[in-house]
């Protein structure tokens, strides 16, 4: 059997802190969003600079539902696993 070196609060821990880190990019991108649509500035340059910075939110939004998503569940369900190993060793 393999020994297990972890707590499931320190893994619990974890999970929650890239809840966090997901909720806040979301709220940092929200900011963002409202600095461009306020932003005194019309031209191509901006329009290229916006198009740029959609493109790059895509790619972040895909990332935070698809591997950050799967990370947490992943997180969660092992410290489900190690807190029914610690119910055991009690």
């Amino acid at each position: 059997m393999t020994e297990v070196n972890a707590s499931s609060s320190d893994v619990r821990k974890l999970a929650s802190a890239l809840k966090k880190y997901q909720e806040e990019t979301k709220q940092v991108g929200k900011r963002v969003d409202g600095a461009i649509r306020g932003a005194n500035w019309h031209d191509k340059k901006k329009d290229q600079f916006e198009t740029r910075y959609r493109d790059f939110t895509k790619q972040i939004d895909r990332f935070m539902s698809s591997q950050v998503e799967e990370m947490i569940r992943s997180l969660n369900d092992l410290a489900r696993k190690l807190e029914d190993i610690e119910r055991m060793r009690m």
